[in-house]
C-alpha cells in the first residue's frame, strides 16, 4: 500500500509547487519567474537523452515521467509519436497545456510501476528523465519488466540515474549538496523519501535490467541505455 503519493497529491493550481518538483531550486524561490529558462533547459536535454538513445524520426516513443511536458513536446518533434506517462494529474493537465500545439502526443495517467495503458510492443523507444533518479531497485525491476513488454524487439530504454559511486568522490558528504539536502529533509519527514533522489549504483541497476530480460548497450555518465532482443 502507498504510505504517501507526494507526486499524484500535487495541487493542478500551485505551478510554483509543479516547477520545484520537477527542477527543485535550481532556479530560485519564484521558478515562475523563470521559465522560458526552465523550458528551454528541459528541451535542451531531451535533445541529449534522445541522441544517446539514438532517436529517429520514425519512432513510437514512451515518454515516462512527463512532468511538465517540456521535454514531451521536443521528443514530439524528433519521433512520430509519443505516449506520454505520468502518475501526476497535475503534471499531466500543465503537460497537455504545454503541448497543446502538437497532435501527435497521448497523454495516460497511470499508477506507479504499471503502464498497462501501452499496448505490448508497441514502442521503439523509451525515454525517461530525471524519473528514475528517484526510484529504488525494486521500482526499477517493475518498470523494467513492463520496458520488456511495450518495448519491440531490438527497442530501447534511456534512461538517468542518480550516481551512488560519486558520493565516495568526496572526502566528506556534506560536500555533496544533493545528498546532504535530501538526508535533512529526510530526518524531518520519512514520509517524503517518494520524493527524494535515491541514490544507485549502474551496476546494480544493469543486473535488474539484465533480469528483466534488457541487454545493456551502453553508459554515458549518469545515463543508462537498454534494448530488447531482437
Amino acid at each position: 500500500m502507498e504510505s504517501r503519493q507526494p507526486w499524484v497529491e500535487l495541487d493542478p493550481a500551485d505551478r510554483k509547487a509543479l516547477l520545484i518538483h520537477l527542477i527543485g531550486f535550481r532556479f530560485g524561490d519564484d521558478p515562475e519567474a523563470k521559465l522560458p529558462e526552465i523550458r528551454e533547459e528541459r528541451r535542451k536535454y531531451a535533445d541529449i537523452m534522445a541522441k544517446t538513445g539514438g532517436v529517429q524520426p520514425g519512432d513510437t516513443l514512451l515518454d515516462l515521467g512527463s512532468g511538465c511536458g517540456f521535454g514531451t513536446g521536443r521528443l514530439a518533434e524528433l519521433g512520430a509519436r509519443v505516449e506520454a506517462c505520468d502518475i501526476s494529474p497535475a503534471f499531466l493537465d500543465f503537460a497537455r497545456y504545454e503541448c497543446r500545439e502538437h497532435d501527435n502526443i497521448r497523454f495516460h495517467q497511470i499508477a506507479p510501476r504499471d503502464l498497462s495503458p501501452i499496448a505490448n510492443h508497441s514502442i521503439d523507444k523509451v525515454v525517461s528523465m530525471s524519473v528514475f533518479i528517484h526510484l529504488n531497485l525494486y521500482d526499477m525491476d517493475s518498470y523494467f519488466r513492463e520496458f520488456r513488454r511495450v518495448l519491440k524487439p531490438g527497442g530501447r530504454a534511456i534512461l538517468d540515474f542518480a550516481d551512488a559511486d560519486r558520493l565516495f568522490r568526496w572526502p566528506r558528504l556534506a560536500n555533496d549538496d544533493q545528498f546532504r539536502e535530501s538526508a535533512e529533509n529526510y530526518r524531518k519527514d520519512p514520509g517524503s523519501l517518494g520524493a527524494m533522489v535515491q541514490f544507485n549504483s549502474a551496476r546494480g541497476i544493469r543486473n535488474v535490467a539484465k533480469d528483466a530480460g534488457l541487454r545493456f548497450v551502453k553508459r554515458r555518465g549518469h545515463k543508462l541505455v537498454f534494448r530488447t532482443p531482437a
